[in-house]
């Protein structure tokens, strides 16, 4: 048998795996989780105004159930009527075959946007996973393969009692940062950790690699109620994996040659910070600069004055690499110094707005060539 990514503390009560049902021309399209007993779920959503059906259908059949189900290849968004139709009739099939109600499943999707599910397919996969299930094995990589889409490592986590798989590689932006997440544990989940979890899942919108918010971004936090552990072990666990999973969605970047730290400092309010944060990480101007490993500090300063945020321009300073580059104007550096500094993978930008102590840190990525193809072939 191929060895699997399970290890030791792995959360229990669950059963998990991945198949290829033809939807993509090589390679797992579609997956299941199956808790036996039953699980609770809390789920964070995409605000997307043209929410995908698995997202709304999500939306209603939680907070319990039984069965997940997902896909990659297809989004089944802007499906219209159809599209409800074939993601309830995905359903209502994994409800006869793991002898559960419909609103006991719940759905994820991602992939193509405006093509119809192929459900006759996907039927024939939540078959084989199912007789797979009675053989009770487990296969969270092929979970885990199972949905991703253009990108190209397997992002997998563990950390006491949780486990986390997602797929996200473009169209990354907060609220929610085309971004799938489940992460399983078998820690029973009280009202505080609720709010844990909605504190802790705010690690994915501090990511952006192309501004571009999906239909689809879904993260499912799913327990199986095994287990009482106290709050502060919980949230070390679950802190652990959601930092460990948008790291490795942000290094994962379409196209990516250089992962960016960008900060904000100096603002009246951390919302403020947050929202310039924002702003800056999406510009385009910016991620060029960097991917050609240029200190233009002129674009970084340009996008900030575009901004609705207040600052004190006679003071405000800008930082690359952590070098000065401008403080109400220019400012002398070592240019040679700070090329070679961008040469490296990870690199960084400051802004002090130099109005208060609010702050904020976003992670981004530069724009290449790469990505431009990656996007320009890629039917949505």
């Amino acid at each position: 048998m191929k060895k699997t990514y399970f290890p030791d503390g792995f959360p229990a009560g669950f059963l998990i795996g991945g198949c290829a049902c033809g939807m993509k021309k090589e390679g797992k399209d579609m997956g299941v989780i199956f808790c036996p007993g039953g699980f609770k779920a809390v789920g964070i959503f995409t605000k997307n105004r043209f929410a995908a059906a698995p997202v709304i259908i999500s939306r209603k059949h939680l907070p319990g159930g039984y069965v997940l189900v997902a896909n990659s290849k297809c989004a089944n968004a802007a499906t219209g009527k159809r599209g409800f139709r074939d993601a309830m009739e995905i359903c209502s099939f994994a409800a006869r075959r793991f002898g559960v109600k419909a609103d006991e499943v719940l759905v994820a999707s991602t992939g193509v946007i405006g093509a119809f599910l192929p459900v006759a397919k996907i039927k024939k996969g939540i078959s084989s996973l199912q007789k797979s299930f009675l053989k009770n094995v487990p296969a969270p990589n092929d979970f885990a393969d199972s949905i991703m889409t253009t990108d190209t490592i397997r992002k997998i986590s563990s950390s006491g009692n949780f486990w986390a798989c997602a797929k996200g590689s473009g169209m990354i932006n907060p609220d929610m940062a085309t971004f799938l997440c489940f992460i399983l544990t078998d820690a029973r989940i009280t009202p505080g950790m609720r709010k844990i979890f909605r504190e802790e899942a705010d690690v994915f919108n501090r990511m952006s690699v192309d501004g571009e918010m999906s239909t689809n971004d879904s993260v499912f936090l799913i327990s199986s109620m095994k287990k009482t552990i106290p709050e502060p072990e919980f949230r070390k666990g679950l802190s652990a994996v959601c930092s460990d999973i948008a790291a490795k969605i942000i290094s994962d970047g379409e196209g990516r040659k250089k992962v960016i730290k960008v900060s904000v400092s100096g603002a009246r309010t951390e919302a403020e910070a947050r929202r310039l944060a924002d702003f800056l990480s999406s510009s385009p101007l910016i991620k060029t600069a960097f991917n050609g490993e240029s200190p233009n500090w002129g674009r970084i300063l340009s996008r900030t004055g575009a901004s609705d945020v207040a600052m004190n321009t006679e003071k405000l300073a800008v930082y690359i690499c952590g070098h000065l580059v401008y403080r109400g104007g220019p400012v002398r550096f070592d240019d040679k110094k700070l090329r070679s500094l961008l040469r490296e993978q990870e690199v960084s930008f400051q802004v002090d707005l130099a109005k208060g102590h609010g702050e904020c840190v976003f992670a981004t990525t530069d724009f290449s060539e790469e990505y431009v193809r990656i996007n320009a072939g890629y039917l949505s």
